[in-house]
């Protein structure tokens, strides 16, 4: 019942006032376990309030957090609703114009076969995995798109994916990430700079510098 009250309410119109711009998640493997960064840049319009969704795996909730950066730089805790068991999230988000983002942190165990499973509920927005050195991915349609500083970017194809965890090979490089941003990050605001240069190792550092 509550699944199909939040479902419902993602359906009115006022919660179409947020756009998801840039989706990252950052996969970094320690001791059997993979700690998940995931970072959302979202747009608002002011019109009304709005939602976010997110999937995190089944073994990852209990030690889920979302937060999101006051002004000062410290973040603020949010408080995301589960919509199902198989991992499902809706975050509710105030009437705000512009930039805002949301940063999520979980952990999860690696697994005898070093697989991580993500999903992704927005259709047209190019979800980015990264990797810091060391660690490369694979699976089904994942693509190795270059590096940047000490990060390894990787995109996957469609709403559902699966990368197995694996050492890196020696020279496992592409592109600079000048070269792969689709356009629509030409324009990302400079408040991005502080938090995700370090949490993606580098990732965007080149880019944010000719921003």
């Amino acid at each position: 019942m509550m699944r199909a009250l939040l479902l419902a309410a993602l359906a009115l119109p006022v919660l179409g006032a947020v756009r998801v711009q840039l989706h990252v998640v950052h996969l970094q493997p320690s001791a059997g376990q993979v700690n998940v960064r995931e970072v959302f840049l979202l747009e608002g319009d002011g019109a009304g309030p709005g939602s976010l969704r997110f999937f995190v795996p089944r073994a990852g909730q209990a030690s889920l957090r979302a937060t999101s950066p006051r002004e000062d730089g410290k973040p603020m805790d949010l408080t995301p609703q589960r919509v199902s068991r198989e991992g499902e999230y809706v975050l509710s988000l105030p009437a705000q114009p512009g930039q805002t983002r949301i940063d999520l942190a979980y952990t999860t165990p690696l697994g005898d076969d070093a697989t991580f499973a993500g999903q992704t509920f927005h259709p047209g927005v190019p979800v980015r995995l990264v990797t810091p050195s060391g660690i490369a991915l694979e699976g089904e349609g994942v693509e190795a798109l270059g590096q940047e500083g000490q990060a390894t970017i990787y995109g996957v194809p469609g709403a559902h994916y699966l990368v197995h965890l694996r050492e890196a090979e020696p020279g496992e490089e592409g592109p600079g990430l000048q070269q792969i941003l689709p356009r629509a990050y030409d324009h990302l605001p400079w408040i991005l700079a502080p938090v995700l240069v370090v949490l993606l190792a580098g990732f965007l550092r080149h880019y944010l510098k000719g921003a």
